[in-house]
């Protein structure tokens, strides 16, 4: 449905949650809004300074002018880069020199009338763009200008020739008239520009969505498969060129089939979640990764250099399935839910590939299954010797 101006004016249509969760993007855009406003003002103040009817004094005041903006537009552009938008400093300056700006521009209407410097004039009312969000203010400072002027003109009236064009009736229209029409653009452009920044925001979040969903398994949260092809190049890397050990270990739970044929396959992913739980806990716990790689397989990889350590982590890991003291009537193992380990052990400056890692741990998961599961067996790529780890309790295995 299209939205009228009048409803955009009106706070915009947008809520305070919106706007307060886009207000570090509003602070950056207004930083350069002011950036640019600044340089161009300065640029104006200093080609006004030529213009005839001005003498020397006048010119001096233009010179100071024109060097306060500059200083605005280093002072923004410093905070800009460096992202630096909180406090009152930038509210504070931005009035200071609003304001010393408006009686500038009094100087050069009193100093010299002219079609010229009341268009000047009107360039400065733009200035407010920066402001996009608050509109009492845009309001505020509008009203104030118009006032002041009038002031000027009720109080120290001006010689010029009496005539429409150069009245100080025409000349209040004048400001009035701008001051209401650049009000109306700048809230028009603000509800632009926040529109804008919120889409933006809604389209990232969306995509950090969408990419946190096609990395992580959707119903344990752990890394996918997908995740995992992404993420153990690296490791594979650091094993060939740092010469430092990597672990991996694959795990099946045991007869995960005649779990969901007898319970349901409702209660087999309450199974699978809570074993992502502890495989979450075991990643927080010891700093390792942790993936879902299939229907019941689970992956843990982490860089090693002791196989006393991969052991403890390992024996940890078998340790909390074990202790989820999940009912399983339909294992030949134990009478709760177990799982088989397959661990390889990859030493530094092996040149396996991605893919030799993964076949290597899962031919060790294939042997521990075929030994009688609820074990771990470990490939050491050192002598490819396959061998049964002891299943002792991990806390009797100190760490280093």
């Amino acid at each position: 449905m299209e939205i009228s101006l009048l409803n955009k004016l009106k706070y915009y249509n947008f809520s305070k949650e919106e706007i307060a969760d886009c207000a570090d993007d509003i602070k950056y855009h207004n930083l350069l809004s002011l950036c640019v406003v600044s340089i161009v003002n300065a640029v104006l103040i200093l080609l006004l300074s030529f213009y005839p009817k001005y003498h020397e004094a006048g010119r001096v005041f233009h010179y100071l002018m024109s060097g306060a903006e500059l200083a605005l537009f280093f002072i923004s552009f410093a905070a800009y880069k460096k992202k630096n938008i909180h406090g009152p400093f930038f509210k504070f300056i931005f009035f200071a020199l609003f304001w010393t700006l408006v009686f500038f521009c009094l100087f050069v209407y009193k100093a010299g009338r002219s079609p010229f410097s009341i268009r000047f004039l009107l360039v400065f009312l733009s200035f407010q763009i920066v402001f996009v969000t608050e509109i009492i203010t845009s309001v505020a400072m509008n009203v104030g200008v118009i006032v002041l002027f009038f002031i000027t003109n009720k109080y120290f009236p001006n010689t010029a020739e009496n005539n429409i064009f150069a009245s100080s009736i025409f000349d209040i229209f004048n400001i009035a008239l701008a001051a209401v029409v650049y009000m109306i653009l700048n809230l028009y452009t603000a509800h632009v520009i926040i529109k804008g920044i919120i889409t933006s925001n809604s389209l990232e979040r969306e995509r950090n969505r969408f990419l946190d969903e096609s990395i992580h398994d959707q119903l344990t949260g752990l890394n996918n498969r997908r995740s995992f092809e992404q993420s153990v190049d690296f490791y594979t890397s650091v094993c060939r060129h740092v010469h430092q050990t990597v672990c991996v270990v694959m795990m099946d739970v045991d007869f995960f089939k005649n779990y969901n044929d007898f319970y349901g396959h409702t209660k087999g992913d309450i199974v699978l979640q809570a074993i992502g739980t502890a495989l979450k806990e075991l990643a927080e716990e010891d700093s390792v990764y942790v993936a879902r790689v299939g229907g019941e397989e689970f992956l843990v990889l982490w860089t090693e250099n002791r196989v006393i350590e991969a052991e403890r982590i390992v024996l940890k890991l078998r340790q909390k399935i074990i202790g989820l003291n999940i009912p399983h009537e339909k294992s030949s193992v134990a009478p709760y839910v177990t799982a088989s380990f397959g661990m390889y052990f990859m030493r530094g400056g092996s040149m396996d590939t991605r893919e030799e890692l993964y076949n290597n741990a899962d031919i060790a998961l294939y042997k521990a299954k075929a030994a009688g599961r609820n074990c771990v067996i470990l490939l050491d790529s050192a002598d490819k010797s396959y061998r049964h780890v002891e299943l002792r309790p991990p806390e009797n295995l100190v760490r280093h």
